[in-house]
């Protein structure tokens, strides 16, 4: 079951944040290739996928049918950017009055020193300059 879930969200992401969704476009590419072929026989899928991905020919009688076709426009209807700005205030206003500070301090606050040796002969003490 989860390997099915897991293929559902993968399956899902592709097809929502990637160009894979213009494979569903494929039934259109073998539909227009049909096209061709019932006006002209000698049409090979090579000499069609030629004149239509790698040939630029313009806007022809089928210009917008070729339009339809996997990969050759793309959907801009689901991609959006949103943008989010905000003004600073006019006018800021602050005051002291309403803080309360001495409820935050510690009454038992205080300072211990670290406790070090003195031992001018001990490997640890810091690095000293000759």
């Amino acid at each position: 079951m989860k390997k099915w879930v897991s293929y559902f969200f993968i399956i899902a992401y592709l097809f929502t944040f990637s160009e894979t969704k213009q494979l569903l476009k494929f039934p259109k590419l073998i539909e227009h290739y049909y096209s061709h072929t019932k006006k002209d026989n000698n049409v090979t899928i090579f000499s069609f996928l030629k004149a239509h991905y790698l040939e630029d020919h313009g806007k022809d009688a089928d210009y917008k049918e070729d339009m339809k076709l996997p990969f050759k426009s793309h959907d801009n209807q689901c991609h959006s950017t949103n943008y989010t700005t905000t003004t600073p205030p006019k006018q800021f206003e602050f005051s002291f009055e309403n803080l309360n500070f001495s409820s935050s301090i510690k009454a038992n606050f205080g300072y211990i020193e670290p406790i070090t040796s003195n031992n001018k002969e001990s490997i640890f003490r810091p690095p000293v300059l000759a």
